[in-house]
């Protein structure tokens, strides 16, 4: 059967008309940005498996209440961070591990994928992006869980202005003014890091 010829919005059909298995095509085109997201704001891997499957069971169980004012995409989103900012609240930062800021661009099936570290030939080189990467991931874990949110979907997950407005439900005006406020406060938290290493050099 050719999945690729057919929109989100008519496997959802199929899927409210009863057809279950339908339900896999969708998880499959969605299941790796919705985890790498989960990975980045959540900083722990099996928290992010848990909460993924979380997220895909409750998207089974509400799929019938689904009318298409949105893109299925920014509907599990949307279900992705109701879960995401429960499961954050309780996760201490030392629990928290470093997740390698750089994504490859969206594959075929529509989803950013994690890129292993370049081996390159000075080493390095290496270990300074790879500890630049973690300072990234533990300044966003500091932040505010909402303005690690907009920095992770506007900077690396690369969703859309307009997708973010429907996600959060909150005006463009305001999704843009709050992420300068994001990157503001993310440059704060990194600026000793970066400041030391100017005087190191």
């Amino acid at each position: 059967m050719n999945h690729e010829g057919k929109s989100d919005q008519e496997w959802v059909l199929r899927v409210q008309a009863g057809e279950t298995d339908a339900f896999e095509v969708l998880i499959r085109r969605h299941e790796k940005k919705i985890f790498n997201l989960l990975y980045r704001w959540l900083g722990d891997y099996d928290d992010a498996a848990e909460a993924a499957q979380e997220v895909f069971i409750s998207a089974y169980r509400s799929i019938k209440k689904f009318r298409g004012d949105s893109s299925f995409s920014t509907w599990l989103y949307r279900i992705a961070m109701n879960h995401a900012k429960d499961r954050r609240k309780s996760l201490s930062l030392t629990r928290q591990r470093h997740v390698p800021l750089e994504t490859a661009k969206p594959d075929g099936d529509g989803g950013p994928v994690t890129k292993l570290p370049h081996p390159g030939p000075d080493p390095s080189q290496n270990a300074e992006q790879q500890e630049i990467q973690e300072r990234v991931q533990e300044a966003l874990n500091r932040l505010d869980a909402d303005d690690a949110l907009l920095i992770l979907l506007r900077d690396l997950q690369d969703v859309s202005y307009e997708e973010i407005v429907q996600a959060l439900g909150i005006p463009l005006g305001t999704v843009k003014s709050r992420l300068h406020r994001a990157r503001q406060a993310l440059k704060t938290v990194l600026a000793p890091y970066f400041d030391s290493i100017k005087v190191q050099k």
